[in-house]
């Protein structure tokens, strides 16, 4: 084949090949420079992989449908039969200009697929919680994957069955996993005589345990930042009640004053952070004579 011949053959091919950008024309009377048609082939080659990754489709999102299952010390071992729904999001995106003046870009998300589950949750061979105690889990579809995971457990759990297709999870308990105690299960009331009496309602739950109370007298100032009168901790033997007396601070007459207060349980049975805090109702403090006939 004659340098012509090759010439006419590679104009040809450049021409049919799918190449957005235009090939420059070859002048046969001036010779044929083949680097330099390469080089110009490579260019425009290049310029069009940027014209389609600007076309490219973009990606995929699922968003995920959750439903949290508790069970508490007196309920059922199996939930009822619920209802999932996840949807897929796609994104699509597409060129607008030339992005030599000003163009770019442009995507926007349409639906996809809708997926659709039932599901439950089954505790097997179920072991006693305390009163306050609960089993909360949070099953999820995610496209078409169902997954189930422990938000706050008092035991540690294993799959027995369920999962993919299979919304029908069964769960068994293995060992024991210390909780929060009970956040109200110690209330504190507040007299005229600035006594501070708390009572224990799960006291039968934690024989030979301690207790620790951490009390804030302050003084109740409408429509204002109410100061601080006394503060301390208290740590004593389980116990159905607790006393703390407060009346030796400065108080004044017509005043109210209340406390704020929170607990840990120091032992095995609950884990040993403080519970939230809570306060005790408003009063008036008595007069000295009235105080000491109480």
């Amino acid at each position: 084949m004659n340098m012509t011949a090759l010439a006419l053959a590679l104009a040809a091919s450049l021409v049919a090949a799918p190449v957005l950008a235009e090939t420059p024309a070859v002048n046969f009377d001036q010779g044929i420079d083949m680097s330099a048609i390469l080089k110009q082939s490579k260019e425009a080659a290049k310029t069009d992989a940027k014209v389609v990754d600007a076309q490219y489709m973009g990606g995929r999102r699922t968003m995920p449908d959750c439903v949290s299952v508790s069970f508490g010390a007196n309920d059922p071992a199996a939930s009822p039969t619920f209802s999932l729904n996840s949807q897929e999001w796609i994104e699509e995106c597409y060129q607008t200009g030339d992005p030599r003046n000003g163009g770019g870009r442009q995507c926007y998300e349409r639906p996809g697929m809708s997926y659709h589950e039932m599901a439950s949750v089954t505790i097997q061979d179920r072991q006693a919680l305390l009163p306050w105690e609960r089993d909360t889990f949070r099953v999820c579809l995610d496209g078409p994957w169902l997954s189930i995971g422990g938000i706050e457990t008092a035991y540690d759990y294993k799959l027995v069955s369920g999962g993919s297709y299979n919304g029908a999870f069964i769960l068994a308990p293995t060992r024991k996993i210390a909780q929060r105690p009970d956040p109200v299960g110690v209330l504190g009331d507040l007299d005229s005589a600035m006594k501070l009496t708390l009572k224990d309602k799960w006291a039968a739950y934690y024989p030979g345990e301690t207790i620790e109370i951490k009390y804030t007298l302050k003084k109740d100032v409408p429509n204002w930042f109410d100061p601080v009168i006394a503060e301390g901790t208290l740590s004593a033997a389980v116990a159905e009640s607790y006393a703390v007396d407060l009346s030796k601070n400065k108080f004044e007459n017509g005043k109210s004053y209340y406390v704020e207060y929170s607990i840990r349980r120091v032992g095995k049975v609950s884990k040993d952070s403080f519970t939230k805090t809570l306060e005790t109702n408003k009063t008036t403090r008595a007069s000295m004579s009235l105080a000491f006939n109480k």
